[in-house]
């Protein structure tokens, strides 16, 4: 528990890994399918080419593997485009799960794409599945009356901004662990990219493993899960 492995995630034994555990939830940032050139010219960025990460993607294997190790009533949230919203709650539905709710990332400062020529997107998506057969993690506060399935944060900016391209704000990714887990429950990234999923586990008290094929994103997100661990522990130590 607590580690990033830098691993092909359809390979991993995720059942040695368990120990005889199941997961509380998967909460991931897999490739969208969506890498292209094009001729516009962004903040110094030539078309949409996250690289041959985001590329012939597939969208079902991972699902397939990782499905049977989540408990009843186990929540998997999975960003994604448009275009793949069915094919993931198709996929899911098959192995006993239940969709619930498309959940909105709204951006308060998206990217504009030749905003002449076309709509800005400021939204990105994302889809909730519970696993049948228990009741499901769902932690609103008493004093809210409901809440809305959508979160409006800036993109990253600053300090927390790293090099990879599709990194996700780690106050967008607490919330999201904040409602759908409770502490010391165990969550699973496949795609960890920079890290933020299972960092924000780590931030709030929930227990993860992670997953990163790519060697530069794997060093990135273990860095950034060693900086907190270390704080961390230098903290305990000066109180």
């Amino acid at each position: 528990m607590n580690k990033i492995f830098n691993d092909d995630c359809i390979k991993f034994d995720i059942e040695k890994c368990l120990n005889g555990k199941l997961l509380d939830a998967i909460i991931t940032d897999p490739p969208y399918n969506i890498s292209k050139e094009n001729r516009f010219i962004s903040l110094g960025r030539k078309g949409v080419d996250f690289g041959e990460w985001d590329k012939n993607f597939n969208s079902k294997d991972w699902i397939i593997k990782y499905a049977p190790f989540v408990k009843n009533g186990g929540s998997v949230i999975v960003f994604c485009a448009w275009r793949q919203i069915s094919e993931i709650i198709i996929t899911f539905e098959e192995l006993d799960f239940e969709f619930k709710d498309t959940i909105r990332w709204i951006k308060t400062n998206p990217m504009p794409r030749n905003p002449e020529r076309r709509y800005v997107s400021d939204i990105e998506t994302a889809v909730w599945l519970v696993k049948n057969g228990a009741k499901w993690t769902f932690n609103k506060q008493n004093e809210t009356p409901y809440l809305r399935p959508e979160f409006t944060t800036p993109k990253l900016s600053g300090l927390e901004r790293t090099e990879h391209p599709t990194q996700k704000p780690l106050s967008l990714i607490s919330q999201i662990i904040q409602i759908h887990t409770n502490e010391n429950d165990i969550v699973l990234d496949p795609f960890v990219g920079s890290g933020t999923i299972a960092l924000a586990s780590l931030i709030n008290n929930r227990k993860f493993i992670a997953i990163e094929k790519e060697k530069n994103y794997y060093e990135l997100a273990k860095n950034r899960i060693e900086k907190e661990q270390f704080e961390n522990l230098f903290l305990g130590i000066e109180a």
